[in-house]
């Protein structure tokens, strides 16, 4: 059977991006152009993102995660709430505990530990073998 390298991300976008290559002769350069593909495609995805008056609460939320934890920092809801809430007037905590539990079921976040001491965090970049 021949080896196969799949890399999944998610754009700060939000869209699902799985790249995958297949065959009897996988080396490291090869790995490396899809990695460099995708950190070329989030990129993109970054400076293209709406204008932000024109967003939702999910998509605002979503960039704030993004601009204050994308570098893989664990954070609260409250982390997020405080910092959403000088953005987004009338902002609930409870609001933002329904958009961040969303995030986790699309995939985007990943959360460890039960309350009152949830942390969640971006999904990282996965590279495995399949």
């Amino acid at each position: 059977m021949a080896p196969k390298i799949k890399i999944e991300d998610t754009l700060p976008s939000g869209e699902k991006v799985t790249l995958s290559i297949e065959g009897g002769e996988l080396d490291e350069a090869k790995i490396l152009q899809l990695v460099s593909a995708l950190k070329s495609l989030k990129e993109t995805s970054l400076i293209a993102s709406p204008d932000p008056d024109e967003e939702s609460i999910k998509d605002k939320i979503w960039r704030i995660i993004v601009e204050n934890f994308g570098d893989g920092t664990w954070f609260s809801l409250k982390d997020v709430y405080n910092l959403a809430s000088r953005q987004i007037p009338d902002l609930k905590i409870t609001a933002v505990s329904t958009y961040v539990t969303r995030l986790v079921s699309e995939g985007r976040l990943v959360k460890r530990g039960t309350k009152p001491n949830t942390r969640y965090r971006i999904k990282s970049l996965m590279v495995r073998d399949v």
